[in-house]
């Protein structure tokens, strides 16, 4: 392996210093928003005496300690449904039969586009460079690994052209209207909260799934792009930038009628990958 240079060596240092110091500043802002609202809760507790304190207690316990983690338990059960759907399971098992798992590609490869439109979207607004470099390196994955894997899956399945390009459902409509709507609006928070949905319940679910020893890559690669190391870092670093942002009300009610959106495309588009087999793709 040849030597790096002097200078090649400082510009990564100096580069990994300017990482830490981001993620010092977003680690900072995090515990001084805790702080405030735990400050605020004690206070109001000792003004209330005894009974206060005791709810003091339970809201400590209980209540979310950043914003991803707030949205998560505003979704319910909905967020359990997405992240637990009967698809998951039989593709993990490789009972997944192959007009499903076709639907399912068909539908999802056309989701590639918007995405990126809003990923890209997401980096142009992001604050920094060190902000802005682990979502370029993402989209890049999506237009080169993943990207792969549908062009390979429709060839080993077998698909023509036609039904390669078979129109949209309503489900990937919606989906995809939500994304580039997000996307438009050119608000960081916004366009954050369709993403982290997104990506961080397709983590849920490949962290969990159990894949049968004899998998086809038809299988266990599509598992595989959405857990491991990498993944979860990339996961790690959405919900970081969201959970880094000062939301006011506005703001915040904002966030959630993303997220949850977003939540209720994902849950309409497992049904819909779950559908009668007899209809058309």
């Amino acid at each position: 392996m040849p030597k790096k240079s002097g200078a090649a060596r400082r510009g990564e240092v100096k580069a990994a210093k300017q990482d830490l110091s981001a993620e010092e500043r977003r680690g900072r802002h995090q515990m001084q928003s805790i702080q405030r609202c735990m400050i605020t809760l004690i206070v109001v507790a000792a003004f209330l005496g005894p009974t206060g304190m005791l709810l003091y207690t339970v809201a400590a316990k209980e209540a979310p300690a950043t914003t991803t983690e707030w949205l998560r338990a505003e979704a319910g059960a909905d967020w359990t449904a997405i992240t637990t759907d009967p698809f998951v399971e039989e593709l993990a098992a490789g009972t997944l039969d192959n007009a499903t798992l076709t639907r399912y590609l068909v539908q999802d490869h056309k989701f590639v586009d918007g995405f990126m439109v809003l990923l890209a979207s997401m980096v142009a607004a992001a604050p920094t460079l060190a902000d802005r470099l682990p979502g370029a390196q993402f989209l890049g994955l999506i237009a080169g690994d993943e990207n792969t894997y549908f062009e390979r899956a429709f060839d080993v399945l077998g698909l023509s052209p036609a039904e390669r390009t078979a129109p949209p459902r309503a489900e990937t409509l919606a989906f995809d209207a939500l994304m580039r709507k997000a996307a438009a609006t050119g608000l960081l928070h916004v366009q954050l909260a369709v993403l982290v949905v997104a990506e961080w319940s397709y983590l849920s679910w490949g962290q969990n799934a159990k894949p049968a020893e004899d998998l086809t890559f038809l299988h266990l690669d599509w598992i595989d792009l959405h857990r491991g190391a990498y993944f979860e870092s990339v996961v790690a670093y959405l919900r970081g930038q969201l959970d880094a942002l000062t939301l006011d009300d506005a703001a915040k009610a904002e966030t959630r009628e993303y997220f949850l959106a977003a939540v209720q495309c994902e849950k309409d588009f497992w049904a819909m990958a779950r559908a009668d087999e007899e209809r058309e793709l």
